[in-house]
């Protein structure tokens, strides 16, 4: 297959899910089918990744794009704009004229069996597509994230904002999905959400994969019995709010029991408001972005997913379990994954039983190793990105079949 595929994120550095997702099954695809990946690339910070990228597609069409710095005049002044737009923020934050352009130059041409758009979010440069399959593959359902920020946003402003956003991205996921010939989601639970609040009926899924063969367990590195961590891309809402629960309501009470707790937050672009936060919380270290998490999982004693907000299905998890460690997660953490309460994985949702769990697996060695073992076995056995590719490549080849 001839497979013109859409990523308005440049895929590397792979270092937040959907990039990892992303990037690991066109790195199996390409290795069979003739894939071209159109994509904005930023200078001069992803000028050292595309020499990459060639490992992940036959040819690659480069877009010229500028990031707006977050929490700038520039970027509120934007913000303003945009609350008058129908469409939502993230969808307008996602699209250009010259992505829009470079994709239907692609199209024009008529050579592509298959068109695939990454994320519903850049569903706007599809719009003239009529001639050939195309396929959306959606890691999230986007308007459930703006549905839960609403829900835990206590500001009266921030409520009406998310509110506002929640409306408009139902209405624009809902119109763009059925646009598409087939819609890929990744857990049963994200299909389940699309054929309920959209009455959609070309929905499939692919499973969450995690590669096997970088994540191991590794006992040459001397675990900290003190120290857990939270790995995850700050600049994605969801996990900040995760690391900022954490801090705020779970970490109080683990020190009454745990006062020589520490707990380290691996992940690129933390915020003004969290690095504030920190400051009074010594026992809390940011990273920052850094090339590789395996040596912050391999050293603590705990993996935590505190998440209440988000949607699709949260790789990091499978990574921690490869590794063989322990993972405690709240529902919405783990939501989407075939993981079993108690014998791979720990689920919690209230703060007082997170951290239970926490002072309990920290003072049990056996019983947390006992997990760990249990989670590296499950994803080893089950989850590896080829099986997970080869199910998207059979996807795409139906879609052709079926419309052609």
């Amino acid at each position: 297959m001839k497979i013109l595929f859409l990523s308005q994120r440049f895929l590397l550095p792979m270092d937040a899910g959907g990039k990892i997702r992303t990037g690991k099954i066109l790195e199996q695809l390409t290795q069979i089918h003739d894939v071209t990946i159109i994509s904005n690339v930023e200078s001069p910070k992803d000028d050292p990744y595309l020499s990459e990228i060639k490992r992940l597609c036959t040819h690659f069409i480069p877009v010229a794009w500028k990031e707006i710095q977050k929490y700038s005049r520039v970027f509120f002044a934007r913000l303003f704009a945009q609350m008058f737009s129908r469409y939502p923020v993230r969808v307008l934050n996602s699209s250009s004229q010259n992505l829009r352009a470079a994709v239907e130059r692609e199209y024009a041409r008529g050579e592509y069996d298959v068109a695939i758009c990454d994320f519903v979010l850049s569903a706007l440069e599809f719009r003239n597509m009529r001639e050939i399959p195309t396929i959306l593959f959606q890691h999230n359902v986007e308007s459930v994230i703006e549905q839960r920020h609403m829900e835990q946003s206590g500001n009266a402003i921030m409520k009406f904002f998310w509110w506002l956003q929640w409306k408009k991205m139902f209405l624009f996921e809902a119109k763009a999905s059925k646009a598409f010939d087939t819609v890929i989601a990744v857990s049963e639970k994200d299909q389940e959400n699309f054929q309920a609040l959209y009455h959609l009926d070309n929905v499939v899924t692919i499973p969450t994969g995690v590669d096997v063969e970088y994540f191991q367990p590794n006992p040459e590195i001397a675990v900290n019995n003190s120290n857990v961590v939270f790995c995850g891309s700050l600049d994605w809402l969801p996990n900040e709010d995760a690391v900022m629960f954490f801090i705020k309501d779970i970490l109080p009470l683990l020190k009454k029991t745990l006062p020589e707790i520490t707990f380290t937050v691996v992940g690129k672009n933390p915020s003004p408001s969290l690095q504030k936060l920190v400051k009074d919380f010594p026992e809390v270290e940011l990273t920052g972005w850094v090339d590789d998490t395996r040596p912050y999982i391999a050293r603590s004693s705990l993996v935590l997913v505190p998440l209440r907000i988000g949607g699709g299905t949260r790789m990091k998890i499978y990574e921690a379990m490869a590794m063989g460690k322990a993972v405690i997660s709240t529902s919405v953490g783990a939501e989407g994954l075939p993981v079993k309460d108690g014998e791979n994985i720990i689920l919690e949702d209230a703060p007082i039983s997170f951290a239970e769990k926490i002072v309990t697996l920290i003072q049990n060695k056996p019983e947390r190793e006992q997990i760990g073992t249990a989670a590296c076995r499950f994803v080893r056995e089950n989850f590896a990105w080829k099986h997970v590719a080869a199910e998207f490549a059979n996807i795409c080849q139906a879609t052709l079949t079926h419309k052609g």
